[in-house]
């Protein structure tokens, strides 16, 4: 009987990234990953369970963690699934709109203090950004590796460098498990 298929976590917002997220799915399925992703309405939420919970659980329960930063913020439970894989240490790759990687670098003279500590600073929403916390997250995580994009035919040729061998991705993460 072949080995069940990798559960790979898809986090991200939402909200103007659907037919971008629908693409991703549909690839990482194609290479034989069970996708989950609060989009598709496949993660569980029990009966008494808040839904952030439920997303945090997701992290907990998947093999794979795929994060993505767009430029909308949106409720902050991307952010914090973010740091919950990074907690757990999950296998992660994360990949930013080229927008963000810019935006870090322009913002981080306002954000920080000479001391590198983050300070206050914060932004008014506008169409290009809705807030300075996509750029927060972008920088806990970009000390493991982040990939930029601008197009999705640029998401999609890291989804098959990355993810197309599910049977190297298996044979990773049971070497990972027996470490």
């Amino acid at each position: 009987m072949p080995d069940a298929p990798l559960k790979i976590m898809v986090s991200s917002t939402v909200y103007g990234s659907e037919s971008d997220l629908d693409q991703i799915k549909y690839i990482l399925e194609g290479f034989n990953y069970e996708v989950v992703m609060s989009k598709e309405g496949n993660i569980y939420v029990g009966i008494d369970d808040d839904p952030e919970d439920a997303c945090l659980k997701a992290v907990e329960d998947c093999d794979l963690f795929f994060g993505i930063i767009f430029p909308r913020y949106g409720s902050g439970i991307t952010h914090k699934e973010f740091k919950k894989a990074v907690e757990l240490n999950k296998p992660r790759f994360f990949i930013a709109h080229q927008y963000i990687e810019y935006t870090s670098k322009l913002m981080a003279q306002f954000m920080y203090d000479e001391n590198t500590i983050r300070n206050d600073f914060d932004i008014q929403p506008t169409s290009v950004l809705d807030s300075i916390k996509v750029v927060d997250m972008y920088n806990d995580v970009r000390a493991k590796w982040v990939q930029p994009f601008f197009k999705t035919s640029e998401i999609q040729v890291f989804l098959e460098t990355q993810f197309r061998d599910h049977e190297r991705r298996r044979q990773e993460i049971e070497a990972r498990k027996n470490e």
